[in-house]
């Protein structure tokens, strides 16, 4: 009972990040998520390439809503959109404060 319960507070929390988080929030952590996932030890910036659809649906949030948040965070100089469409986090520890 004890690990079925863990387990379900383990797989919750999550849950409950995508139902009540702000989209700002939502968006920070599926980039800082790709980061640590997908990051090369050696370089100082992280670019990834990933289609805004799969890139919305990690945040749970819709393609539209993703976009708009793009360009917010464009104007604050945290991420920058290579001419390809790809990604580019040139800010993190700012992008990172808004998890807080």
């Amino acid at each position: 009972m004890k690990l079925l319960a863990k387990d379900i507070s383990e797989k919750e929390n999550p849950l409950v990040g995508i139902a009540h988080n702000s989209l700002r929030k939502k968006v920070t952590d599926a980039l800082l998520v790709l980061q640590e996932k997908y990051k090369e030890n050696n370089s100082e910036t992280f670019s990834i390439d990933i289609s805004r659809e799969s890139l919305a649906a990690i945040a749970g949030t819709t393609k539209e809503s993703l976009i708009r948040t793009f360009s917010d965070f464009k104007g604050e100089r945290l991420i920058a959109i290579n001419q390809d469409g790809s990604v580019v986090i040139i800010n993190r520890q700012k992008l990172g404060r808004l998890m807080n």
